[in-house]
């Protein structure tokens, strides 16, 4: 081991951070301090051992041994691919130059398809070799999948781990193998996987031909109207494979039920919270077994005796803790979202035979139907939560899963000023390191199970190959489904941002399936949790409107949505997605870098799903070229975000109880509904609702041209000034209001209705809420009197925006523009760039695509993704904007 990564492993272990290592060798102290601690280093263990890495895959129709054989002694690997493990066989395929980026371009129709190679094509051995863990005469060692797609076998040491084959994409394997571990030299594992049966044919619309629906899988794989098909399907050992030792009994699926009675508000002392611990242990010796099993919370110890008959397993509750003053967790822009760590021992005399820690949140969720609004109201600690978020597929079509990105996407969620996440039922049940995300920025996760409409027959459609009435009943194995259900739940409900569980997308799961749902399984193993049958179901809303129950999806007149009423909790609607340039050229082929015409696209705008923006970007100008139509694209982008969101916000409480964007991002490279690209740049639209949804907001409602307040938090807001300024195209001011006046927690004040001069041209509003002179918010509208029309805009003179940074503490950069000419500085973009000049992704900015009037100065604050990104640059770019290049 490298004395840096022993640095880094031992830090992390003893809880200490690099920092501090680094102060004892500036002080000569660094041989004292690891000969003080290097003997609980070694003699520590960890509970979890990862197995990410050795893996070899081969086509099980180019091997013709048994997995008996393949994990005996005289097996080599030799001419096998090196595996990607968490992965697919396609992420496989690709790690090893066998076929194409299939997010490129039309590369993707370079990849045979499952439907038509057979499953044969896609089947495949997975082997690794690793050591056996320390251990002694009473240890067992656990081998773990989290998630495998769809078939599998399991072979160690030449002993077949599973009795039944393995069957479904959610459902977690664990296998004792002490019994078949090698005391010395490498212990063989075989994984065989195989692809989901049937695989569906792509080429029948959305979910294919419907067939890909008979599985427990993820039916996007078989193309939808916003991806194109997996050819694997996602076959593979996807999540990741772990070793775990205990002594005799083992700690599993531990529950944490959190209860916060009354109506509570953010800070300040709380009255007390209740914690009840439960847990199931599992004895997995032939000997009785008594012991004590103990949770401890903040110190404090509750524990009960327990005894276990030979193999015996069972659930036991553990005596429950009274908080008093408890740290409680709210959704983003309400409060805080402080974390608990309760760990769970079970001991026989001295001895620890496992142990358990949980991370969690103490909140109380609750929903109740408002009649008057005719919807769902959802509520956290007694406060209703006006829900603004959007959809979420999955973090990558080819499930390239890391806590990285999710980190960086939950993220940039949190930073729009969402507060829910949707995951669609096309997809998967998110993992864990998505929840941890999600418990850490604030973000609420109403969570589907693996139903859809278009996949399950909610509706006659003549392209798929069996009828509705057959397609209704789909899955083929209801068993499977309930047991995937049950082993998912357990999974992730100690997360405090799951809020909610929906049986399926636009359709209800067959009846079977529901009434078990219902009446068994969330009353047993999640009973606080609000399940919802279908995500347009009328116990969400009462759908006075028609139709399915959520859109519409496609480019709108940004005063329309105001004026037309859409469903009062509206779970799916949304608008385009184009990214800038930059990403552009990651997705189109040079050759057809033009702009797109709907009436003619070429191949790869057409495959990557391109939704047409009709003559919006033209409004602000002929489109010249691609690089021309993505800079106004940004413009139409934050257009209609941030009216789709502030329209919702208007009828808060009156025709609404919240909204789901359709959607947030895209797993593959699609040209259609996303916030940020698939390499995590942001587009216009993603601050275009950043300010929409700002917690405390002042806006311009677009269908009477009335400025308004809101108030979306649990707290009154009092002595804010409101400031309403008028301003010509070059930066006069027209006109300036201001109001005195408080703003109840849920409440929306209408102020002053804006009136145009009548001379053509287009004009800068610009809205501020202020607190003692601070700013709480604002928000800058390019308005037009000449219907449909920015073209004015490029009257404005090229401007001079200097910038000035300053550095923060965590890696957080301050950058001060400064707008110093006679002009006004329209839509100025910030990036950053290495050496190359790529972009330099994730890199956040609280603020973008930023105008400036004459004299005008703005502070923000950026965040490179890692502090040793090296020879990074800052870009200032605009429509009228000079562009400067500033060393970072």
């Amino acid at each position: 081991m490298r004395f840096y990564s022993f640095i880094t492993y031992f830090c992390y272990f003893c809880n200490l951070t690099q920092t501090h290592i680094i102060i004892a060798m500036k002080k000569n102290l660094c041989l004292s301090i690891l000969t003080l601690l290097l003997p609980f280093f070694l003699s520590a263990q960890l509970s979890e051992l990862h197995l990410n890495n050795n893996w070899k895959a081969k086509r099980v129709s180019d091997v013709n041994l048994s997995g008996e054989q393949l994990t005996t002694r005289g097996f080599s690997p030799s001419g096998w691919m090196e595996a990607v493990v968490p992965g697919t066989v396609l992420t496989t395929l690709l790690h090893n130059n066998q076929i194409p980026d299939p997010f490129f371009g039309m590369n993707n129709n370079l990849i045979p398809d499952v439907y038509d190679t057979g499953r044969g094509h896609y089947t495949y051995w997975f082997y690794n070799e690793f050591d056996t863990p320390a251990m002694d005469k009473n240890s067992q060692v656990w081998l773990s999948f989290r998630g495998l797609n769809y078939f599998a076998d399991f072979y160690l040491n030449g002993h077949r781990l599973n009795a039944k084959t393995h069957e479904g994409m959610y459902l977690r394997e664990k296998f004792n193998i002490t019994p078949y571990l090698n005391k010395k030299g490498k212990n063989r594992l075989a994984v065989w996987v195989a692809p989901p049966d049937p695989v569906g044919n792509p080429e029948r619309g959305q979910a294919g031909d419907g067939m890909i629906a008979k599985n427990v899988t993820m039916q996007f794989t078989a193309g939808w109207d916003w991806i194109c098909p997996i050819r694997d399907r996602n076959t593979g050992i996807w999540d990741k494979v772990t070793l775990e030792v205990t002594k005799a009994v083992d700690i599993r699926h531990p529950y944490i039920e959190t209860s916060v009675p009354g109506k509570r508000t953010p800070g300040g002392n709380q009255a007390s919270a209740f914690v009840k611990p439960s847990v199931e242990v599992k004895n997995t010796s032939g000997k009785r077994v008594t012991g004590t099993l103990t949770a401890t919370l903040e110190g404090i110890q509750k524990s009960v005796k327990v005894t276990l008959s030979p193999f015996e397993e069972k659930t036991v509750v553990i005596p429950g803790f009274e908080v008093k003053n408890p740290r409680l967790w709210w959704p983003n822009g309400m409060g805080e979202q402080p974390l608990y760590n309760i760990k769970i021992d079970f001991k026989t005399g001295n001895s620890k035979s496992d142990s358990e820690t949980v991370t969690f949140g103490i909140r109380e969720t609750g929903n109740y139907f408002d009649t008057a609004v005719k919807a769902q109201v959802f509520t956290v600690n007694g406060q209703k939560v006006f829900i603004k978020g959007g959809n979420w597929i999955a973090s990558d079509a080819l499930l390239r899963l890391s806590k990285e990105r999710y980190g960086a996407e939950v993220r940039l969620h949190a930073g729009m000023n969402m507060n829910m996440i949707r995951i669609w039922g096309g997809g998967l049940t998110e993992r864990s390191e998505f929840y941890e995300a999600c418990d850490k920025y604030g973000i609420l996760v109403w969570q589907d199970l693996w139903i859809t409409g278009d996949g399950n027959g909610e509706w006659e459609d003549k392209v798929k190959k069996e009828s509705q009435e057959v397609r209704k009943k789909y899955p083929d194995n209801h068993a499977l489904f309930l047991e995937s259900v049950v082993d998912q739940v357990k999974m992730l409900r100690n997360h405090p941002s799951l809020y909610l569980w929906c049986g399926g997308n636009e359709t209800y799961p067959p009846d079977d399936i529901l009434q078990a749902l219902e009446n068994d399984i969330f009353p047993k193993y999640d009973p606080k949790r609000f399940f919802l049958d279908k995500s347009t179901s009328p116990k969400l809303m009462t759908n006075s409107i028609g139709g399915v129950g959520d859109g519409p999806y496609g480019i709108r007149e940004p005063e329309d949505i105001f004026n037309t009423r859409s469903f009062p909790f509206n779970p799916e609607t949304g608008s385009i997605g184009i990214p800038n340039y930059e990403g552009l050229k990651k997705i189109i082929p040079e050759n057809e870098l033009f702009p797109p015409v709907d009436s003619a696209l070429s191949e790869s705008w057409r495959y990557h799903k391109f939704i047409p923006l009709n003559n919006f970007p033209d409004r602000y100008g002929k489109v010249k070229d691609a690089k021309d139509f993505c800079v106004k694209s940004q413009l139409v982008q934050y257009e209609q975000y941030r009216a789709l969101q502030e329209a919702f916000n208007y009828k808060m409480w009156d025709w609404y109880t919240g909204m789901l964007v359709w959607k947030n991002q895209n797993p593959w490279t699609a040209l259609r509904g996303s916030f940020y690209d698939y390499y995590l740049d942001y587009n216009g639209g993603y601050f275009g609702f950043k300010h929409a949804a700002a917690p405390v907001h002042i806006q311009l409602n677009l269908n009477d041209s009335s400025v308004c307040v809101l108030n979306q938090t649990a707290a009154d807001v009092k002595d804010v000034t409101a400031v309403v300024r008028l301003y010509g195209l070059h930066g006069n001011l027209i006109s300036k209001q201001t109001h005195e006046l408080d703003i109840a927690s849920n409440q929306v004040k209408l102020l002053d209705k804006i009136r145009l001069p009548e001379a053509k041209g287009v004009f800068f509003l610009k809205l501020e809420l202020k607190k003692a002179g601070k700013a709480i918010d604002e928000n800058l509208y390019w308005l037009t009197n000449t219907p449909r029309s920015y073209e004015k805009l490029n009257e404005l003179k090229k401007t001079d925006v200097t910038v000035s940074l300053r550095e923060k503490n965590q890696g957080k950069i301050s950058v001060q523009l400064s707008n110093q000419s006679k002009e006004s500085a329209f839509f100025i973009r910030l990036k950053t760039v290495n050496e190359k000049n790529e972009l330099i992704l994730p890199t956040y900015f609280s603020d973008n695509y930023i105008t400036l009037l004459p004299r005008e100065s703005k502070i923000l604050e950026m965040e490179l993704p890692s502090a040793n990104v090296q020879n990074a640059r800052l870009v200032v770019e605009g429509c009228n904007v000079e562009e400067k290049i500033v060393q970072l």
